[in-house]
């Protein structure tokens, strides 16, 4: 420790300090005030922090003051000193939109297992898809709770570095394998309508089963980056000052899987609806080439409702994030927390996707729906107050 001698002028000083930075901060031992002085290795030493110029005093001369800077990762650049508040609405409006989407999620791909497992009799390629959506949905809905509760505790994740890196890469790898199966399936009707005299469109279930285990394989050699993020990294509140290769890896992983899926399906949608004007005289009368067309035109919508907000906030905050005010990089990053929560909505509107792929799907989900409305009006009719001979007196 050093000590300053007798003789300084301790007010002085403060008021040499105060005239160069007025806010600095300033400590001075065995004096009536306790405030943080940046010392160096010359070891008796006053300086202003921050501004490098040297205190009216008998102590010996330091070099000028060199701040560290941050290091800027890519699109990570911060302002200085800027924190991000938290923010009650945003985040309870999230956690509250990822508990509704877990749970109906939940219900309409549960019918989903149920109609394959049980009303499905004739596998085809895109039926064996489908069936690798719907799990890769379900597992995707499993790691939702735990999403939320993260947002319910003001963005902190407390069970431990392990359950983190388990839930990131379950869910990094879902969300992956879904969009690749809603592409395949896609990709296959427009195979089949457009270039059917191709020997691809050939392809046997079985075939079909091998292609859908090279697409989890081949997710998951994708996304394991996520189970190397560190404790701080896993996950944070604020946008970071450093990046790290793992994080670099999602978001641009992230940007690929967005753009190569939704570009592949402008693609069909747009050589489907081509092909059915050339060769349709009147398209109306045939409805298994307009199911096709209604089912790549739902998952383009699918995909524009549930990746294209999130996809637009991402890349407005790492382009403007080094540019903007703390207040405007707060609400960027709100309106980011609520566009991601809505790519999980995927799994709440896929099964409208199954429904116009097979009949038996329709047949399932009218059923739950006229069970569930006529168990609701039982409930209304045997309500307390209400009898039910008074109605046939």
């Amino acid at each position: 420790m050093w000590e300053v001698k007798h003789n300084f002028p301790a007010f002085r000083a403060k008021q040499n300090c105060k005239r160069f930075f007025p806010s600095a901060p300033i400590l001075f031992p065995q004096t009536s005030f306790s405030l943080p002085l940046t010392l160096f290795d010359a070891g008796q030493c006053a300086f202003c922090p921050s501004v490098g110029k040297r205190t009216n005093s008998s102590l010996r001369p330091c070099a000028p003051l060199r701040q560290a800077r941050p290091r800027r990762g890519l699109g990570h650049m911060l302002p200085p000193n800027c924190s991000v508040a938290h923010s009650y609405a945003a985040e309870v409006s999230t956690a509250s939109l990822l508990l509704l989407e877990c749970s109906l999620g939940t219900l309409g791909n549960a019918v989903a297992l149920w109609t394959f497992f049980f009303r499905l009799k004739v596998w085809k390629p895109y039926a064996v898809y489908l069936f690798n959506l719907v799990l890769a949905d379900l597992l995707l809905a499993a790691c939702l709770p735990f999403h939320a509760a993260f947002y319910l505790r003001q963005k902190t994740w407390g069970l431990g570095r392990a359950s983190c890196q388990g839930m990131l890469f379950l869910r990094s790898l879902c969300r992956g394998a879904g969009v690749a199966f809603l592409t395949a399936v896609a990709l296959d009707r427009y195979l089949r309508v457009v270039h059917s005299q191709l020997k691809v469109n050939l392809l046997s279930a079985q075939a079909a089963w091998g292609i859908s285990v090279l697409v989890w394989l081949m997710t998951a050699a994708l996304t394991h980056q996520s189970v190397f993020l560190s404790e701080a990294e896993c996950p944070s509140s604020e946008p970071r000052t450093e990046s790290s290769f793992s994080l670099i890896w999602q978001e641009a992983l992230s940007f690929l899987q967005f753009i190569l899926a939704f570009g592949l399906i402008l693609f069909c949608s747009a050589g489907l609806i081509r092909t059915l004007q050339k060769r349709l005289r009147d398209p109306h009368k045939q409805p298994k080439l307009q199911r096709a067309q209604a089912l790549v035109a739902m998952v383009g919508v699918l995909f524009t409702l549930c990746f294209l907000p999130s996809f637009l906030a991402r890349i407005l905050l790492a382009i403007f994030r080094g540019a903007l005010s703390c207040g405007v990089l707060s609400s960027m990053v709100h309106a980011a927390d609520v566009t991601g929560s809505l790519t999980y909505l995927q799994g709440v509107l896929n099964p409208v996707v199954y429904c116009f792929s097979n009949p038996a799907f329709r047949r399932s989900y009218r059923k739950l729906f006229y069970t569930l409305t006529l168990r609701a009006r039982k409930q209304e009719a045997e309500a307390p107050g209400c009898e039910l001979r008074d109605s046939y007196s």
